[in-house]
């Protein structure tokens, strides 16, 4: 049974086609990444998936309920959302920050409730942050901030997390200490993750399952490691890779032509 539903899917901006009739079905507690050229519609697929875009077409349902029919706070209850480039307002502190991911449930004029601070204090805990949650969220490094902004999405309590770049300016090991606490949250909670991820070789190693776009449209859909091995890889991006197997692990390497 899939959890997340997106049916023919197309989503347009004038007369630009972004994505086109694009289906996928993700199941409960599993991974997809989806990778591709830029251009190729990533950010436009996983916008739609949140209820960020407007749909030319098709349907995006969660849960058995649509998108498009749920107003903010329904959908916020639903899905939450890790963008590539988060706005976070100067002035505040990391708790409440984080403590955002519960407005969906309290409201913006109701204060909230003993069961809001729980959540909001045992997403600290979980993410190692309890020990900032005082700070003025300018004083945190870009690691430390991701992990805020995470956060954020996990005190909304959704059982799917869209997210959009996560790694973007994150040094290698921000990046993997991010990517497994991520991993660890599908291991252990039954997370539902739709990234997208440029770096191929850490999109193979996280996702379950990959999904390469190109211009918009689905080229393969299958197992990570199928579809990092796949020729359609190395055609669509329009390069020479290489596919090394280190420890067990597939690493992408770009070969110069």
């Amino acid at each position: 049974m899939s959890w997340v539903d997106v049916e023919h899917v197309s989503v347009k901006v004038g007369a630009a086609t972004l994505i086109s009739d694009i289906t996928l079905g993700v199941e409960p507690g599993t991974w997809c990444t989806i990778i591709g050229p830029n251009g190729a519609g990533k950010t436009t697929l996983v916008e739609a998936v949140a209820g960020l875009r407007r749909i030319a077409s098709g349907t995006v349902q969660i849960a058995g309920q649509s998108i498009s029919a749920l107003n903010e706070r329904e959908r916020a209850r639903l899905v939450s959302l890790v963008p590539q480039h988060p706005q976070v307002p100067a002035g505040m502190t990391v708790h409440d920050y984080v403590a955002l991911g519960r407005v969906a449930y309290h409201g913006v004029l109701r204060a909230p409730s003993a069961g809001d601070k729980r959540v909001v204090n045992e997403v600290l805990e979980r993410l190692s942050l309890a020990s900032f949650a005082q700070r003025d969220v300018a004083t945190l490094s870009g690691g430390e901030r991701q992990r805020m902004v995470l956060a954020r999405a996990l005190a909304q309590s959704t059982m799917v997390i869209v997210l959009d770049e996560p790694t973007t300016g994150l040094d290698l090991r921000h990046q993997m200490d991010l990517l497994e606490l991520l991993k660890k949250e599908v291991a252990e909670c039954g997370l539902t993750i739709i990234a997208t991820l440029h770096d191929l070789t850490l999109a193979g190693q996280f996702a379950d399952r990959l999904v390469l776009l190109d211009q918009g449209v689905v080229v393969i859909d299958g197992a990570a490691r199928d579809v990092i091995r796949s020729h359609e890889l190395s055609d669509h991006y329009g390069m020479n890779l290489r596919v090394i197997d280190v420890d067990g692990s597939d690493v992408i390497v770009p070969v110069r032509n």
